[in-house]
């Protein structure tokens, strides 16, 4: 489980707040078109929540159940005599989460077992692990659930938003819409896209690289791949060899794309399609800049390649 990133744009803000308030975000664990949208965000954050399919009550003395609560496991060993009443049932599993200091509540839920963790958020997590009483209770190994954030607000003056993924992974797909929470009304999905994992180099020594395309009618120009190449210079930072070959980046819908860079290194800036390569230092100072700010160029302010031509030889 990672923490994954995502960045959310607004580039009509005034339009924009006055149809819609807020971001809705969902996530997929497939990708792409067999994509299977799970909710991220609600009007309000919620907890993380398992139910069992199965109503008390149950043969399962001497049996266990094996959970993980925010990653952390427990098990329960159900003494209660046969037949176990579920308020039974409910009572053990508090004594072992109380036993074991984990911020989760069990609950009887229209007859059945109700896991909840205390807190709200998409960070917060029930996992199902094993036991010989899963079964009876109406669970399944690998059976997962994560809480919810709320809903992303919009602000005025804000054009960027961010929004983590507290139980995401490198591997998820993400999307986002406009909502309007008063009436309902909502604006189209964007496409999916990746987040980014949380940075192993301290934040303080990272900057955000931005680059923002048209196309020559003025509309946005996306699907365009930006190739960010690692010269190695610096080589290190906080301890970690910055090591990695290059970055590859693609436009989105509205022409955007970003990445996370080390502040002060020096790379070469590659526009696919083009014959444009720009070799920047990247500024040490501030949280974003522009990819395409010609004060950062440490050569040509284009360095456009041309082929080596001879003259034609003059016949006249």
């Amino acid at each position: 489980m990672s923490v994954i990133k995502l960045k959310l744009y607004v580039t009509e803000l005034e339009n924009t707040m006055s149809l819609f308030d807020v971001f809705e975000i969902q996530r997929s664990k497939t990708a792409p078109p067999a994509a299977t949208p799970e909710a991220l965000t609600d009007d309000t954050a919620q907890p993380a929540e398992l139910v069992g399919t199965v109503e008390g009550p149950y043969t399962i003395n001497g049996q266990d159940l094996v959970f993980k609560v925010n990653g952390t496991q427990v098990s329960v060993t159900f003494v209660s005599p046969d037949p176990v009443a579920i308020p039974d049932v409910v009572d053990e599993v508090n004594t072992a989460l109380t036993n074991a200091a984990l911020p989760a509540t069990a609950s009887e839920d229209s007859g059945k077992l109700k896991l909840e963790t205390d807190d709200n958020g998409t960070q917060f997590t029930l996992e199902i692990i094993s036991g010989s009483a899963m079964a009876d209770l109406g669970f399944t190994a690998g059976q997962k659930a994560n809480g919810l954030a709320a809903h992303v607000p919009l602000q005025v003056g804000v054009y960027q938003y961010e929004f983590d993924d507290g139980s995401g992974e490198p591997s998820y797909y993400y999307r986002s819409r406009f909502l309007n929470t008063s009436n309902g009304t909502y604006s189209a999905w964007t496409d999916w896209m990746q987040g980014q994992t949380a940075a192993a180099v301290d934040s303080a020594n990272l900057i955000v690289g931005q680059v923002r395309l048209a196309s020559l009618d003025g509309s946005a120009l996306p699907n365009r791949k930006i190739v960010i190449v690692n010269t190695f210079e610096p080589n290190s930072a906080d301890g970690y060899g910055i090591h990695g070959k290059s970055v590859e980046l693609e436009t989105d819908g509205l022409g955007m794309a970003e990445t996370t860079l080390v502040k002060g290194s020096i790379v070469d800036v590659i526009f696919a399609e083009t014959s444009i390569i720009r070799r920047i230092q990247v500024p040490d100072t501030g949280t974003e800049f522009d990819l395409l700010d010609d004060t950062l160029v440490l050569d040509d302010e284009l360095e456009i390649q041309r082929p080596d031509l001879p003259y034609a030889p003059r016949r006249s």
